[in-house]
């Protein structure tokens, strides 16, 4: 406003000529931006239950605390009190960090005659907490905020409103909802959905294996134990948005370590926890502080370990398997390991085929240099397996434990191996305990670490953009007594 015209106007003249200017003549640059009051909130009667207008205005952002009304154009009417110069509006809105809302903003120095001061606008969908639109300064005693609706539905949900510029309705700041907006990206398993997943897992013990070789120096992708804390990746690691849950994707037809031919996603036990001093393995076999032996191995083997027998527990699900390739491939995927220097005392696979509806469970056992034993935990890991009734659907959350303990027999150790799933209602499958003292581990020259993951068994697939393997993690541990 020209400054002549802003003078007449405090000097109270309003002529018909300058009405379009006078609704907001009082209005005047703040020193300082503060909250101002809201004393009263209406709309027109028709608010869903008991989410009634004024509970926009009570200071709390619980979802419990809402104004709730549907329909495209319905107002919230907004009392001051008095007449302020008014520079913004914050909102924070019901389900804000899962759809954006759309509204407009009127306000009035009479409550009969509105303008607009605020065009349609858009909340970010990112956040319960308010978030805050700037207008030009004007003078104002009453706001109408309309609801536009949100991108899912004619819903106009507010956990709050509030004002801001300066007058004499300034407040002290009643909060914008920031903590309880940190709780909204908690998930039901504990776990932020807004970080990536060594902020909700303890990833300083494990470094991880990509199906890619970005770099083109002819190996996979590796993210060693320092890299990777606070890293993620897009496609094949990262949080889950609405879970929180750790996601690995193992696409068929990428990058394979050099003994292997299947692609994984998958984490190895780095027991050294960034000491980069110690190296991964050494490879004749002799442990060191990176990895693990059994506690039936020599005394010798054990004073150079990192650790003597350990469990691996976890709580996951398999969210996708390959459904094309060949027969004896298809709907594998390795989701728990415990790798020595050259074979494996355990693969723990996950199995559905495209026509069930459930899932088997069963591991491998191989024992050195010999081929492998497998061992059904639940259903039948066979490649025309009917419908295992007691099986494990996709997305249905469970949980392994894999452990290594001894039990002495006639004065001689024997390595055990320990096997059980527990199903998301309590119910819980022990498989037989497995000896391996006859399998190779227990000498000077073998180590042992774990591995979590997706480990696709699977390099047949013909449409591996669609048709690849995913599990998501919700709890990992690895403790070595």
């Amino acid at each position: 406003m020209p400054s002549s015209l802003r003078a007449m106007a405090k000097a109270g003249v309003c002529a018909a000529a300058l009405s379009t200017i006078c609704s907001g003549a009082l209005a005047q640059d703040c020193d300082k931006i503060s909250q101002l009051g809201l004393l009263a909130a209406s709309d027109d009667g028709d608010f869903d239950a008991e989410y009634g207008p004024e509970r926009a205005i009570d200071g709390s952002f619980n979802p419990e605390s809402r104004w709730s009304s549907e329909g495209s154009d319905k107002a919230l009417l907004l009392d001051m009190g008095a007449p302020q110069t008014l520079t913004g509006i914050g909102v924070a809105y019901y389900k804000g960090n899962e759809r954006r809302s759309g509204f407009r903003l009127e306000s009035s120095t009479d409550g009969n005659t509105f303008t607009e001061i605020l065009e349609e606008s858009q909340t970010g969908g990112e956040t319960t907490a308010i978030e805050q639109f700037a207008v030009d300064p004007v003078e104002a005693r009453y706001l109408r905020l309309v609801g536009l609706g949100n991108e899912a539905s004619e819903w106009n949900s507010l956990l709050e409103v509030q004002a801001f510029g300066c007058g004499s309705g300034e407040i002290a700041s009643t909060g914008d909802g920031s903590e309880v907006a940190l709780e909204d990206k908690i998930s039901t398993y504990g776990l932020r959905t807004d970080l990536p997943p060594s902020e909700n897992f303890d990833l300083t013990r494990w470094k991880i294996t990509l199906p890619v070789d970005r770099d083109g120096n002819g190996k996979v992708d590796e993210i060693e134990e320092n890299q990777l804390q606070g890293w993620s990746d897009p496609e094949f690691f990262y949080t889950d948005p609405v879970t929180g849950g750790m996601v690995f994707r193992a696409v068929p037809g990428g990058a394979t370590t050099p003994n292997s031919s299947y692609i994984r996603s998958e984490l190895r036990e780095m027991m050294r926890g960034g000491d980069e001093s110690i190296s991964t393995r050494i490879d004749d076999g002799t442990p060191n502080k990176n990895n693990w032996v059994f506690s039936s191995a020599p005394e010798s083997a054990q004073e150079l370990a990192g650790g003597v027998d350990g469990t691996l527990r976890a709580t996951l699900a398999v969210n996708q398997v390959t459904r094309m390739g060949e027969a004896g491939k298809v709907g594998r995927v390795i989701i728990g390991q415990i790798h020595a220097k050259d074979d494996e005392p355990i693969r723990l696979y996950y199995r559905k085929l495209p026509t069930n509806k459930y899932g088997s469970i069963y591991y491998a056992h191989e024992p050195v240099g010999e081929d492998d034993i497998y061992i059904d935990v639940i259903g039948d890991r066979m490649d025309y397996a009917e419908n295992p009734e007691d099986g494990i659907a996709l997305d249905e959350v469970f949980s392994y434990e894999i452990k290594v303990t001894s039990e002495e027999r006639d004065g001689t150790l024997h390595p055990m191996l320990h096997v059980t799933i527990t199903r998301d209602d309590g119910t819980v499958i022990a498989a037989e305990p497995y000896d391996m003292s006859e399998s190779g581990f227990s000498h000077e020259k073998d180590f042992m670490y774990f591995k979590a993951g997706a480990y696709s068994q699977n390099n047949t697939t013909t449409w591996p953009e669609r048709d690849f393997d995913q599990v998501t993690f919700f709890a990992l541990e690895a403790t070595h007594p």
